[in-house]
């Protein structure tokens, strides 16, 4: 994440933000692999899923750019 620009950080927030919701619908086309915990994303509950992303938002706005 360090290399990235803000708009490249927003971006993939965003993604890991749409695709934790709904790992479902997005497990058949890639897994997506927790920055926080390093799981499957289709592997977390709901509250697991919850605490992640707001971990990672956490550590992104903590991000010194």
């Amino acid at each position: 994440m360090r290399d990235h620009d803000k708009d490249k950080i927003e971006k993939c927030l965003w993604k890991f933000v749409k695709e934790s919701k709904n790992p479902v619908a997005y497990a058949s086309m890639t897994k997506t692999i927790c920055p926080i915990c390093e799981k499957e994303m289709g592997d977390h509950t709901i509250s697991q899923t919850r605490e992640c992303v707001k971990q990672f938002i956490i550590d992104v706005e903590n991000l010194e750019l």
